[in-house]
């Protein structure tokens, strides 16, 4: 991605330019927003809508079995997911549009990142959890997971951070303390909780940020073997850890025991073939793949739209990710590039972290598919990162301060400038004099100094008629030619013999 500040001499023209907004008059323009804007944008909502509604059916069609069997009613994960997903769409809009601009200030954002502390630390006393992991809360009624809404703010208050840092008298002292000391904790807390791969996307997030910043990669790369020497050790630690690697290696040493899950996925791949069952037709989904609506949705997916429907969906979320590059491209300022780029990192990193999980290629963390998998905490966190994108862009379609100033400028109809003088009066002594003009040409011409006594007064070229004194040059042009004897020699032009 080029830097935010760089040279933009490829999306502007060298054409004059115009009053609309600072734009340049060769410049297209959709809807009223240069194209160059609005283009990247279209791209971007035409593809998040087709995965929220494809998010949808998937989800319907991998739990209706479940749902049925367990609430009497097939749509039971339908209407859920539905609710959740009208919650992060109202949350898209007003961060995008709605919310003002000291919600995204250092002093706003911090104080989102302690309540998030106060959250992690709520979860060790009265969270609920599964499989070994506290992770969820149940506030009047309403489960949700407070690491992941963590992802957002993180990143809005890193990309205020490193803005700050790479300006003009950033301060590396400052930049240590307050990430370390807002961003430490929570992810010190999530790490004890435990949830690895939440901290391993965070980090990823805030260190491609930093790259794009322009951080030095040697400190990025030095920053990174820190950490996997950490992430080693806590694999180490932990013996699950080691068995899902271990799975990884070989999932059909224990089909029946830890390699499940990840044998049963293999096989919905295999079985969907090359154009796959068909919507609604999978056979793993019938209490035999667990989570098969959750994490390991894209094995459903795999098996009922076959590998052409899986490419196809890779591509509409590649397709995701490269718009909102495209969005921090032509971000106004460093700020909302890191914000726009680090949220789009974030649903990259998640993406391929289950996909490969499912595919046996990396070891599988848990991490819900972003806006495929059921969960509320997943498809409201997911649209708070892309409302973060699309903030970027209406900032960047918003007129720069000088077309703002522009506006406020107005014809006076008095000058404020002074009481005019008539030219040939004394100038005021209280600032600068304005003339009108209405003096004739004799009485316009300032008066002349006298000099103060004991010094000469230096004689005045002009005449009392208006006009220089005249030199008499002689009629003849050669008298003023010096001879011989008068000076140095004229050079002759030899070509007149």
């Amino acid at each position: 991605m080029r830097r935010p500040d760089s040279d933009r001499a490829s999306s502007q023209r060298s054409t004059p330019r115009s009053g609309r907004g600072g734009q340049t008059l060769g410049e297209r323009y959709i809807a009223g927003v240069p194209a160059r804007i609005m283009r990247p944008r279209l791209i971007f909502m035409a593809c998040l809508f087709t995965l929220v509604c494809f998010g949808l059916l998937m989800v319907y069609s991998a739990s209706s079995v479940e749902a049925l069997h367990e609430n009497g009613s097939a749509t039971y994960f339908l209407f859920r997911q539905l609710g959740f997903t009208i919650v992060g769409m109202a949350a898209l809009e007003f961060i995008a549009r709605l919310a003002p601009d000291s919600c995204f200030k250092e002093s706003t954002l911090k104080v989102a990142l302690f309540v998030m502390i106060g959250l992690l630390l709520l979860v060790f006393f009265v969270g609920s959890g599964s499989r070994g992991a506290t992770r969820w809360l149940n506030i009047a009624g309403v489960q949700f997971q407070p690491s992941e809404f963590l992802k957002p703010f993180a990143i809005a208050y890193s990309a205020i951070m490193l803005d700050r840092f790479y300006s003009p008298g950033g301060n590396i002292n400052e930049f240590a303390v307050k990430m370390l000391g807002c961003l430490g904790p929570s992810l010190l807390l999530i790490f004890i909780q435990p949830d690895l791969g939440t901290v391993l996307i965070i980090l990823l997030a805030i260190a491609c940020m930093a790259l794009f910043a322009g951080m030095d990669a040697r400190l990025i790369i030095v920053l990174a073997v820190a950490v996997a020497l950490v992430m080693v050790i806590a694999l180490i630690a932990e013996p699950y850890r080691r068995v899902r690697f271990e799975v990884t290696w070989n999932p059909w040493a224990d089909e029946y025991g830890d390699g499940y899950q990840a044998t049963l996925a293999i096989m919905a791949f295999a079985s969907g073939g090359l154009f796959g069952r068909g919507i609604g037709d999978s056979t793993m989904k019938y209490s035999y793949l667990p989570e098969a609506h959750n994490d390991y949705i894209l094995a459903i997916i795999g098996e009922e739209v076959g590998f052409v429907g899986t490419v196809l969906f890779f591509l509409v979320f590649a397709m995701l990710i490269y718009s909102a590059f495209r969005i921090a491209e032509q971000a106004t300022d460093r700020r909302g590039a890191l914000m726009a780029s680090g949220s789009a990192v974030i649903l990259a990193v998640q993406f391929l972290i289950n996909a490969l999980g499912i595919l046996n290629v990396f070891p599988m963390t848990g991490k819900p598919l972003p806006f495929i998998s059921y969960g509320g905490s997943s498809i409201i966190v997911s649209l708070m990162l892309a409302g973060l994108i699309l903030r970027v862009s209406h900032e960047s379609a918003r007129r720069d301060e000088y077309d703002h100033r522009r506006e406020s400028f107005a014809v006076m109809d008095e000058s404020t400038a002074g009481v005019p003088h008539v030219r040939g009066d004394r100038p005021s002594r209280n600032g600068f004099t304005v003339f009108d003009g209405s003096a004739s040409e004799p009485a316009a011409r300032p008066r002349p100094r006298t000099a103060p006594q004991g010094r000469p007064q230096r004689p005045n070229p002009r005449s009392s008629g208006g006009g220089y004194n005249r030199i008499d040059l002689n009629s003849d042009p050669s008298a003023r030619l010096r001879t011989d004897d008068q000076g140095p020699r004229v050079r002759r032009d030899y070509h007149d013999r």
